[in-house]
C-alpha cells in the first residue's frame, strides 16, 4: 500500500484587484529582521503577500517595513497595537510614515493579551490616536528627526505579490509596482503617508 501524507495550506485572501506593473524579475527579501519575529504565537516561517517592502539602493535587497496599528490612543511610552505586525524587542519606531516625530527602541513586548499587544519604549514618541500607525525607523531620534531604516522618506514603498518562504535562504518574490488591491486583504498596515509613496490604489 502507498504510503501517502496530507498537509494542510493556509489560503491567504486574495488581494490585488488588478495589475498594471511589476518589477520585471522581482526582487530578493532580506529575512534577516524577521526571524525572531512572532507572530500569531510562533515563529514566522513565511511573510504574507501584500506585505509592504522597500529597496536598499547599495544592494538592491528589498527589505519589509514593520508597521503595526495603534488599537486605542496612548501618550506615555507604552503603546496598545494590534496583534497583526513583526516587532521585536530592539527595533526603533516612530509614529507614522511621514517620519516627522520622535523614534524611540522598543524595550519590551507584551503578548499577554488575546486582543493586543503592548509595545514599551525607552520614551515616549508622542500622543497616539486609535488607528494611527507604528512604522519601523533606524533609531532614536528627538521630535521631528526620525529617519526610515532602509531607504529615505521618499523611496518607492511596493508590495510582496506571494507568500515568501521564510526558512530558507533569502527568496525572490514578485513585487507589485502599479495596480489596485483590497486593503482589508492586507495583514500589515499602511497610514496615508506610505500609501503616497507607492502608485498603487487602495480600495
Amino acid at each position: 500500500m502507498p504510503f501517502l501524507s496530507q498537509e494542510r495550506e493556509f489560503q491567504y485572501k486574495p488581494g490585488i484587484v488588478k495589475e498594471l506593473e511589476d518589477v520585471v524579475g522581482g526582487g530578493t527579501i532580506d529575512r534577516s529582521e524577521l526571524r525572531a519575529a512572532i507572530f500569531s504565537g510562533k515563529t514566522l516561517d513565511e511573510l504574507p503577500p501584500l506585505t509592504p517592502v522597500v529597496k536598499d539602493s547599495e544592494t538592491g535587497v528589498y527589505h519589509v517595513i514593520k508597521t503595526a496599528r495603534v488599537y486605542e490612543a496612548a501618550s506615555t511610552a507604552k503603546y496598545k497595537v494590534e496583534k497583526k505586525h513583526l516587532f521585536v524587542v530592539g527595533d526603533a519606531v516612530t509614529l507614522g510614515g511621514a517620519f516627522d516625530k520622535a523614534s524611540d527602541v522598543i524595550t519590551e513586548i507584551d503578548k499577554s493579551d488575546p486582543k493586543f499587544d503592548i509595545i514599551t519604549l525607552d520614551a515616549t514618541i508622542g500622543a497616539a490616536a486609535k488607528g494611527d500607525v507604528l512604522v519601523l525607523a533606524k533609531d532614536k531620534q528627538g521630535a521631528g528627526s526620525a529617519v526610515p531604516k532602509y531607504g529615505d522618506k521618499k523611496s518607492e514603498v511596493f508590495l510582496t505579490k506571494n507568500k515568501v518562504n521564510l526558512t530558507v535562504a533569502n527568496q525572490s518574490c514578485g513585487l507589485l509596482v502599479r495596480g489596485t488591491v483590497t486593503e482589508a486583504s492586507m495583514l500589515f498596515p499602511l497610514d496615508n503617508v506610505l500609501k503616497e509613496r507607492t502608485r498603487i490604489r487602495f480600495v
